[in-house]
């Protein structure tokens, strides 16, 4: 019995370490693609469609933002799609961020200078709060498994 607790305890110890070198990752990337994005230039645009879109998931439904706009740069056209760097949200805030867009808007458009076609209405991942959340949270789950190993193995 000591020895299958202390297999799963290692077991637990190890997820939670990989989860939080998957976190720490993530966060890492987000954090270099929103300084990235603080140096792209800037245009006009304009909204084209804005509006919220259900989308089936594990527990039902979730609302997702959908914005799209138009840009031009050097008077070529270019569509974009993407609100901020980093994953996609949804969830309860949606309506909100498709008021803050309503159609025919005139809104500032960051693009890549390297891939005019990659651009974003927002500079910052509305996500990374929720990513050092969660790796706070395994954090604290790895500092009582650790001594509890510990405990274990004595």
């Amino acid at each position: 019995m000591r020895t299958d607790l202390m297999i799963a305890l290692v077991v637990i110890v190890f997820v939670l370490f990989l989860l939080n070198a998957i976190f720490l990752g993530v966060i890492f990337f987000m954090r270099r693609k929103m300084v990235a994005i603080s140096q792209w230039p800037s245009t006009m645009g304009t909204i084209v469609e804005s509006r919220v879109e259900q989308r089936s998931t594990s527990d039902g439904y979730t609302d997702y933002p959908v914005v799209q706009y138009s840009y031009q740069i050097d008077r070529q056209p270019y569509q974009g799609t993407k609100l901020a760097p980093g994953p996609e949200v949804g969830g309860t805030g949606a309506r909100k961020v498709v008021s803050r867009y309503p159609a025919g808007a005139q809104v500032m458009v960051f693009y890549n200078p390297q891939n005019r076609s990659e651009a974003v209405l927002e500079r910052k991942a509305p996500a990374l709060w929720m990513m050092w959340l969660l790796l706070v949270v395994f954090d604290c789950a790895l500092c009582g498994v650790i001594p509890l190993l510990l405990w274990t193995m004595r």
